[in-house]
């Protein structure tokens, strides 16, 4: 499974998840991945959790539903020995996978 494949709708199945149509707060975030809220901001600081907003000129931090989900699908695993692809995890699906030339 292809976290990146997936559809809104899709990942909202996968997960049994009831969307709110609007963007969560970090501490909803947290709640959605079974996380503590303390553990978000360090996946912030290291740049390892899912896409964040932050509002200019404000501290307020928000997530996409979608990409919130997206995050959550992308630790897919069929076996204890599948090899974790650290890179798939902190790779931004929002971003090519290719580097742009200017």
């Amino acid at each position: 499974m292809n976290a990146d494949s997936l559809s809104f709708e899709q990942l909202c199945e996968l997960f049994n998840y009831t969307p709110k149509n609007r963007p969560l707060s970090s501490a909803e975030a947290a709640a959605v991945l079974l996380l503590a809220p303390n553990t978000m901001e360090q996946h912030r600081l290291r740049g390892t959790g899912p896409r964040y907003f932050q509002p200019a000129g404000t501290r307020r931090v928000l997530y996409s539903e979608k990409d919130v989900l997206a995050w959550l699908a992308s630790g897919a695993r069929i076996s204890t020995s599948q090899p974790v692809d650290h890179a798939a995890l902190t790779r931004a699906p929002w971003l090519s996978a290719e580097p742009q030339t200017s």
